[in-house]
Order: structure tokens, then C-alpha cells, then sequence
């Protein structure tokens, strides 16, 4: 039983993976409320995500903040970007479904595959302000760029997200409650461990 307790055992380990994500996930959605301050959470919630990928991680609500404020001005306006893009692709995609003509659904295929790659790029930027100091421009250039440089890791990531959101849409009697512990949490952790490779060789190479 003392074994069972063992913080080194693999199933409270495990357990204590997934009450951080619970903690991530909530700090996240609370200090998006605002909307104006989504972008700043986003950014804050993958700093402690690259070191809890990495192992290195030690207060989490403390980390959270810490991110949060550092980067409050370039991530709230980073969020702003995305919500602005967000909102024009789907008021295109609501009036072309309504078209529903052949033309229109090429269109609506183009227009969706641009999104989950423009998705793939704010993954980046949030995981580049919680990683590195550089401007807003350099920032979301060095996005777009590893976004086409790394296509296997922006495809994966893009299947993560499009599994989750299928998993959350087909069951709605858990949706809420999933959406509530690991809305953002899990399927930033797992989009983590597919960027943070990449930004440990451009590390090696600095």
C-alpha cells in the first residue's frame, strides 16, 4: 500500500500529470474571461507547459502569473490578432454553407485548410512569447515559418486539436466537464511535446 502512495510510482505520477493539467486549464479559462487577456493566458499556459514538458517545472499557479504578466501587452494583442482572423473566417464560412453550391464548397475546403494552418501559426507565436524575447513582427514571422518549415509536427498538431474537438462535439454529456479540466490543457501539452523539439534545436543552434 506504502508503494501504491510512492510519489515515484508511475500511477500517482501519472494522477499528478493530469491535477496540473486540471490547474492549467482552469488558471487558463479564468484569466481569459476578459477575452482581451486570452491571448496573455495562452502564452502564460504554454511557459508552464514547455517546462512541464521538459521536467523543470516547480510552482505552477506561481509560473502561470509570472508568464502572464511578463507577456500581458504581447500576448493580449497576439489574441486580439487571432479572435479578429477567427471571427472573419467564420462569417466566410457561415455565408458560403449558406450558398451550398459545388463552387462554394471548394471554397469552404480552402478556406478550412487555411484555418487550421493559421491555428498551427498562434500555437507557435504563444509558444514562442512564453519561450523567447523578440518583437510582435519577428515573432509572428518566425511562426508562419516554422509553421511550413516543420509540416509533419503543424500536421500532427492540427490532428490533435481536430480529435479533440471531434471528441468534445460527440459526446455532449461530458463535453462541459472534459472542456472545464482539459479544455486547452491537454491538447496544448501534446501540441508542446510535438514544438518543443523544435525549439530545442534552435536552441542547440543559437
Amino acid at each position: 500500500m506504502d508503494r501504491f502512495f510512492d510519489a515515484n510510482n508511475p500511477i500517482m505520477r501519472f494522477l499528478s500529470w493530469l491535477v496540473d493539467l486540471v490547474i492549467i486549464n482552469i488558471l487558463t479559462l479564468v484569466c481569459s474571461i476578459p477575452v482581451v487577456t486570452a491571448g496573455a493566458s495562452f502564452t502564460a499556459m504554454n511557459y508552464v507547459l514547455l517546462h512541464k514538458a521538459r521536467e523543470d517545472e516547480s510552482y505552477i499557479t506561481k509560473m502561470f502569473f509570472h508568464s502572464f504578466r511578463d507577456n500581458l501587452k504581447q500576448g493580449s494583442i497576439s489574441g486580439l490578432i487571432y479572435l479578429v482572423i477567427g471571427l472573419i473566417a467564420g462569417v466566410d464560412l457561415y455565408v458560403l454553407h449558406i450558398f451550398d453550391m459545388k463552387a462554394t464548397t471548394v471554397l469552404m475546403i480552402i478556406l478550412s485548410v487555411a484555418v487550421c494552418f493559421i491555428f498551427v501559426t498562434a500555437i507557435y507565436v504563444f509558444g514562442l512569447l512564453a519561450r523567447y524575447e523578440n518583437t510582435l513582427t519577428g515573432t509572428f514571422r518566425n511562426a508562419v515559418q516554422l509553421t511550413i518549415a516543420h509540416l509533419p509536427a503543424t500536421l500532427a498538431m492540427i490532428a490533435i486539436w481536430l480529435v479533440w474537438i471531434f471528441i468534445l462535439w460527440y459526446f455532449p454529456k461530458t463535453t462541459v466537464l472534459l472542456f472545464l479540466l482539459f479544455g486547452f490543457s491537454l491538447p496544448g501539452f501534446l501540441s508542446t511535446l510535438l514544438y518543443d523539439p523544435v525549439f530545442r534545436r534552435m536552441e542547440k543552434t543559437e
